[in-house]
């Protein structure tokens, strides 16, 4: 025997774990699809920095939040959008914008799992609220607090009491939409509660409210009613709020995981009608959508119920089945599936009478029955399992004590169904003990309680309510068909005009033909002096493949021999200082080897490389500073910083730069850093905006002497550096900047940067 409460708990929590996302989306959310996040995206580039935009980043949060799973990825989108939201709201002092940013961070911090993080934004965003005057957003602080508890005991009462608050909230500020939606959640609360009663009350009026205002996403409220009338005992209101729950779902094409949970409802319905393969039939559809959205909450309840009728059915292996290898796959994560599940074990144990393997799952439950407060809603269904086994070892005074306390508490919840269970059970203990009149009062309770003669009212109304709804179906499939033989009517009439259209063809192609074998004599004749030319086209290529080659020989014949001529130079200038005492023209002749040395790096680079027109600068430049830091020996004295660019100048301004570079370094190397002591001389080119070249060397040394004019010195090096600058249509400067600064800016030849582009085109 199993027990009913435990099916409707199990879909009873289902509903509580949609109504943080149905109610967002009920509450206006307008991003639900990846369409609607594009739509999205485009408007807010449209947007300016408006109180419109600040809605739309934080609804935009609220998607990424409201994704299926917990995806540290999507959470972290949502805190992005929701800082941009903070930002904005805070710059154009947007009180709203700001409440909804700080609630938006409450439940990604929820969601996160950093509840008491949560729970201390939530309050944030209440007092901010409170201050503001901000209805709504007071409301849905409330209602986003309240999600932070649990669905029993004081962590009901405490939603409970922060959802009425929300209520009051909407209500005065007139919010219809918020408040048929709070007060659809306070029925799930108060169902879950046990005050069916209350919860009837609350539904029914966001019923009205929400048809008062044109709304028509309905199936999640049809779904709650339907469960509730399930508890109730009344499944003729159960089967009909079911019923309009899936066909308002279909209508609307919704198969998110709200769908999973109108089918679990539904096979609910048909389990307690006893119709086993209808059941059966909504359990595996449910399973499908859960399993589609990994979904393990759901997926742990539906495959319960499916082991369920699969025992009602005689097939208790296939359910023992299905129970082990959900463990596996989804271990239980709360209470109460970790107690259904050996519940249900021990239930199919008992029934094919192996109670040694009902036996461990006794003891869990037991277990639970001594842990958990006596108030907890999971105890109901626990006694079913104690009073069993008391009465199959027929210990009778326990057995009683049992059937009182359970008794008590169903008249208490005004759980019709369970309680006709109790009285069932009563009666069994009564005609085992002994005792006759007592098991025929308990007997008439039981059937008073089903009332077998509404129940035949009620089966009327079942099959009719079934009736009206596969005539609804069929309708449908008419009107599917209808439609189906327009669309073949077409087909046929289009094939026939195809077919005109292919003999017109077949016309126009034989033209077609005519027409292409005239063109293609007239193309023989065509080719044929079209080849002609391409071959004295092609004698003419070769020509030029021929001079070309040639001129680029002799190009790097060119810069060879004036590599090799200059040193020559610099070897005889060697020679000739070997023959000089005077200080002054050694170091003379060794300037003169440096520039030259700087003038003939470029040319060999220029014979040695492919590309006879371009110089590598960061190549040359390295190479440069190596020269000299040999020819001075500065190994230990001088550090050298080359920080250069990849760009390529022509021999017009390698030249010139080089030799700035050549007087710059030896001045660095001379004059900088006198009496031997260390230092650092930086270099560094780079292009800046306007195709402009920059050329800085930098030293930490003692800097120009006070009161130095660059254009009225006497000395060469300086008058070099200056008159290559203008041999550059550029421009030089130094300063002292803790130590010597000195500066080339010039622009690059256009030429070279064109025929650059032209090569990476």
């Amino acid at each position: 025997m199993f027990n009913l409460q435990s099916f409707l708990r199990s879909a009873c929590a289902m509903l509580i774990l949609l109504l943080t996302l149905v109610s967002s989306r009920l509450a206006g959310q307008e991003i639900r699809t990846t369409a609607d996040l594009n739509a999205a995206n485009k408007r807010i580039q449209g947007t300016g920095n408006t109180n419109g935009r600040v809605d739309l980043l934080i609804a935009i949060g609220n998607y990424y939040l409201n994704l299926p799973g917990e995806s540290k990825q999507d959470l972290s989108i949502a805190m992005s959008f929701r800082k941009q939201a903070a930002a904005l709201a805070q710059k154009l002092t947007y009180p709203a914008g700001i409440a909804r940013s700080i609630i938006l961070e409450g439940n990604i911090r929820k969601e996160s799992g950093d509840r008491s993080a949560g729970d201390r934004i939530f309050d944030q965003a209440i007092q901010f609220a409170q201050k503001n005057m901000l209805k709504d957003e007071l409301g849905e602080a409330f209602f986003a607090k309240g999600q932070l508890f649990g669905n029993e005991g004081k962590d009901l009462e405490r939603k409970i009491a922060l959802s009425e608050n929300a209520l009051n909230q909407y209500h005065a500020s007139g919010n219809k939409m918020k408040e048929a939606n709070t007060l659809k959640d306070l029925g799930d609360f108060y169902l879950v509660k046990g005050d069916s009663k209350h919860a009837f009350k609350l539904m029914d009026t966001a019923l009205v409210i929400y048809k008062s205002i044109g709304f028509k996403e309905l199936q999640g409220l049809y779904n709650n009613m339907c469960i509730n009338y399930v508890q109730l005992g009344d499944l003729s209101k159960a089967l009909y709020y079911g019923l309009q729950a899936e066909k308002t779902a279909d209508e609307l094409h919704d198969n998110s995981l709200q769908k999973s949970s109108i089918y679990n409802h539904l096979g609910l319905t048909y389990y307690n009608l006893k119709k086993d393969q209808l059941a059966l039939d909504y359990w595996l559809k449910a399973k499908q959508i859960a399993v589609k959205y990994n979904d393990g909450g759901y997926i742990q309840t539906i495959v319960a119920n499916i082991s369920t009728i699969l025992v009602r059915m005689k097939r208790p292996q296939e359910a023992i089945a299905q129970l082990k290898d959900l463990v596996k796959k989804y271990p239980p994560q709360d209470t109460q599936t970790k107690l259904r599940i050996p519940y249900i074990l021990f239930s199919i144990y008992y029934n094919i009478q192996e109670y040694q393997k009902a036996e461990p799952y006794y003891k869990q439950l037991l277990n639970f029955h001594e842990t958990l407060a006596k108030d907890d809603p999971n105890q109901n269904y626990l006694y079913i399992v104690i009073i069993r086994r008391l009465m199959q070892y027929k210990d009778f005074d326990k057995l009683y004590d049992y059937l009182k306390e359970y008794d008590k508490i169903t008249s208490e919840r005004n759980d019709h169904l369970a309680r006709a269970n109790v009285q069932r059970f009563w009666f069994m203990a009564d005609s085992a003990s002994g005792k006759p009149w007592a098991a025929i009062d308990h007997y008439k309770l039981y059937k008073s309680l089903t009332d077998s003669v509404a129940k035949g009212a009620q089966n009327k109304q079942i099959a009719n309510l079934e009736i009206q709804y596969e005539t609804a179906k069929k309708d449908k499939d008419i009107a599917l068909l209808r439609q189906k033989s327009a669309l073949q009517q077409t087909k046929i009439s289009q094939e026939e005009t195809l077919r005109y259209v292919f003999v017109f063809g077949l016309v126009l192609l034989a033209l077609f033909i005519a027409l292409l074998a005239s063109r293609y004599s007239l193309k023989i004749r065509s080719n044929k002096v079209l080849k002609t030319q391409q071959e004295e086209i092609n004698v003419q290529n070769d020509m030029l493949r021929r001079l070309l080659g040639e001129k680029e020989w002799l190009l790097k014949e060119i810069h060879h021999r004036v590599k090799n001529n200059l040193q020559i130079v610099i070897s005889l200038l060697n020679t000739q200082s070997a023959y000089l005492d005077n200080e002054d023209a050694l170091v003379a002749i060794r300037n003169s080897q440096n520039r030259m040395h700087a003038m003939s790096l470029i040319h060999q680079k220029l014979y040695q490389s492919d590309n006879l027109a371009e110089i590598d600068m960061n190549w040359y430049i390295k190479e440069l500073v190596d020269y000299m830091r040999e020819c001075f020996s500065t190994d230990k004295q001088i550090d050298f910083i080359v920080n250069t660019e990849v760009i390529k100048l022509d021999v017009a301004q390698a030249v010139p730069l080089g030799l700035i570079l050549n007087e710059a370094i030896s001045n660095a190397i001379k004059y900088a850093f006198p009496n031997h002591r260390k230092g650092r001389v930086t270099i560094a080119f780079k292009l800046v905006p306007d195709d402009m070249c920059e050329l800085s060397i930098a030293d930490n040394g003692v800097g120009l002497p006070e009161n130095f004019d660059p254009e009225n010195s006497t000395s060469l090096g300086m008058s070099l550096m200056t008159g290559l600058s203008e041999q550059l249509n550029g421009e030089i400067k130094m300063r002292n900047a803790e130590g010597l600064l000195l500066e080339v800016r010039f622009k690059r030849h256009n030429e070279l940067i064109a025929h650059a582009e032209i090569i990476e085109n």
